[in-house]
């Protein structure tokens, strides 16, 4: 097997730099899945010309480290106004077209970006393939009214234009993009792994043979809080258990806003909220402390949140941190396939009480010690992005742009499910 980015193996040579550059179309340039997938394009050699928004939700402070056209401030969900801001923005493109032309391919996260960038390849006469990501369905385009109806068939348009689609999860082809968008074109899954860069410098912890039984369990929930009925659970079982759980919160609540999240957890001494934090920077010492992983989502059950695989997965099972999840769930059915932790039917939080007042310290070393036994590619982003990075630039070869053909994109080329 050809050596890849980031894979240190023993008297091997790493892998070459890839060349070529990258116009991002970002919905937001302080969001951290795109500011992950920015540095990983450039670790990798690429150079990589931004052309993102922003929605000022967390990270206020933070300054772009690649090159970056600023289109605007957009806000999740509010559509009219994101579409006078994307239509704010064709000005902007029209007059930086010429950088538009260098790329070697165009990669656009979310619908409305991937718009954008297929009116900036109008523009600017690129030949360059257009890479359209998705990382969540959000709840417009499943529901069955005129509205969703009609964001459905944008994005076949789009889907139409579009050379390779990008998703994070098996569940969004399987049960969105196929059964009701009807693509058949070539799709690439990129899950929401570590990426090696961030992995690289945070060395996995040790299974320990033996440990004292913890005074509490100490469930984590990190990362984007999006969703009012985990809240709610996790409140339930923290007032059933106030002498065996912990609970600790890490991130944004982006729903409830702050001030009701702060207000939910403040009756419960053994909630801790400890504000936002800097991913990966500090992922180490937020695992370290817990024993396991609150996977849960239910924001848009029966839909997005039963199809998605959440970053906590690969984080968690990184670290040795034990997953919960409801089953019935591609993130349930994750764990089952790999032994990343335990999966319950309804009522849930009857459920996850018992099991907590069941749960006992040898059965914890036992999953945690099989989960740090997996090797760092299920947990890391070792040769996905590369492989993704070599399956576009052999397509831009393809169409005659400027980047040489990978060594791997002969094997790559092929679409998905043709």
């Amino acid at each position: 097997m050809p050596e890849r980015e980031g894979a240190v193996r023993e008297g091997a040579a790493p892998a070459p730099p890839l060349t070529g550059c990258v116009a991002f179309f970002g919905h937001d340039s302080a969001e951290s899945t795109v500011i992950k997938r920015i540095r990983a394009f450039t670790g990798l050699g690429l150079r990589v010309v931004g052309f993102c928004f922003r929605r000022d939700k967390f990270a206020r402070d933070f300054t772009p480290f690649w090159e970056n056209l600023h289109l605007g401030t957009t806000e999740d969900r509010h559509y009219g106004r994101r579409l006078r801001a994307l239509l704010g923005a064709l000005p902007k493109l029209w007059r930086h077209r010429a950088a538009l032309r260098d790329a070697d391919f165009i990669y656009a996260r979310n619908i409305d970006m991937a718009a954008l960038a297929l009116a900036a390849k109008v523009f600017s006469r690129s030949t360059a393939p257009l890479v359209y990501e998705v990382l969540d369905v959000q709840r417009v385009f499943v529901g069955k009214g005129p509205v969703a109806a009609l964001f459905r068939w944008a994005e076949r348009r789009i889907l139409r234009r579009t050379d390779l689609l990008v998703i994070s999860s098996p569940g969004f082809e399987r049960h969105y993009f196929r059964r009701l968008q009807g693509y058949r074109g070539r799709t690439f899954l990129l899950e929401n792994k570590i990426s090696f860069a961030q992995a690289a410098a945070v060395e996995r912890p040790a299974a320990p043979l033996a440990e004292a039984a913890p005074d509490k369990w100490v469930i984590g929930w990190f990362g984007t809080l999006r969703c009012p009925r985990s809240l709610a659970m996790l409140c339930e079982i923290a007032a059933a258990l106030p002498d065996k759980v912990e609970i600790y919160l890490r991130g944004v609540p982006t729903e409830t806003g702050l001030d009701f999240f702060r207000h939910a957890i403040a009756d419960h001494p053994n909630m801790i909220y400890d504000g936002e934090y800097r991913n990966p920077d500090d992922l180490a010492a937020i695992y370290e402390r817990v024993h396991l992983t609150w996977a849960f989502d239910f924001l848009d059950a029966g839909t997005n949140s039963d199809w998605l695989l959440p970053n906590r997965v690969y984080e968690g099972g990184y670290f040795g941190a034990v997953a919960l999840a409801a089953s019935g769930t591609q993130t349930g059915e994750k764990l089952c396939e790999l032994g990343l932790g335990y999966t319950f039917a309804p009522p849930f939080v009857e459920n996850l009480v018992a099991f907590l007042r069941w749960y006992s310290m040898d059965e914890h070393l036992a999953r945690r010690a099989h989960i740090l036994s997996l090797p760092p590619e299920t947990f890391c982003d070792l040769y996905d992005t590369r492989d993704l990075c070599e399956l576009v630039l052999g397509l831009s070869r393809r169409a005659g742009g400027r980047a040489a053909i990978p060594s791997r994109a002969s094997e790559l080329l092929e679409p998905s499910g043709e």
